[in-house]
């Protein structure tokens, strides 16, 4: 039962931050008001985190572990498109939360973790150079994609990303 409530209480906390950013700037945000939104004491909030930023950052691993392991994805696997339609899905669904952690600048938090999983991902498949290039370029198209309003369907940002590949 404790690891469940737990689940809870981090699920709880992090909408409750999530939502607080919808409305105010991220700094001026405080644990206090975070417990509130939540409806958690403080005591709950220092035993599931250290701090605001470790809310986003257990956020942004438990979503790409998630992925990782509902969707299967590989590089060498799945067709080039089919790859990019399912991280751009992925990416796409979680397009709020994404901008809400660039607009409180603390980007480079997803791009550590697309660093750390996808190169290593990648790494078991390709050379090192290869593996930081595909890393890369896939996380500056999505910040490219994030920043200038997502306009683009993960079918139309997978299309591009053949192109690109394949010219």
């Amino acid at each position: 039962m404790r690891l469940q409530s737990k689940k809870y209480v981090d699920k709880y906390i992090t909408d409750a931050l999530f939502s607080l950013m919808k409305k105010k700037d991220y700094n001026n945000i405080s644990i206090t008001e975070i417990c509130e939104k939540a409806g958690t004491g403080r005591m709950s909030f220092y035993r599931n985190f250290d701090s605001k930023e470790d809310i986003i950052k257990k956020w942004i691993t438990n979503t790409t572990d998630n992925f990782l392991k509902e969707s299967n994805i590989n590089y060498k696997k799945d067709s080039t498109k089919d790859y990019f339609i399912k991280l751009f899905t992925h990416l796409e669904k979680y397009k709020t939360e994404a901008y809400l952690i660039y607009k409180a600048n603390l980007f480079n938090l997803l791009k550590n973790e697309f660093d750390s999983k996808l190169i290593n991902l990648h790494q078991m498949e390709y050379e090192n150079y290869k593996s930081y290039f595909i890393a890369g370029g896939i996380f500056n198209v999505y910040y490219f994609w994030l920043i200038n309003g997502s306009k683009e369907s993960p079918e139309e940002l997978a299309n591009k990303m053949v192109d690109l590949l394949e010219k």
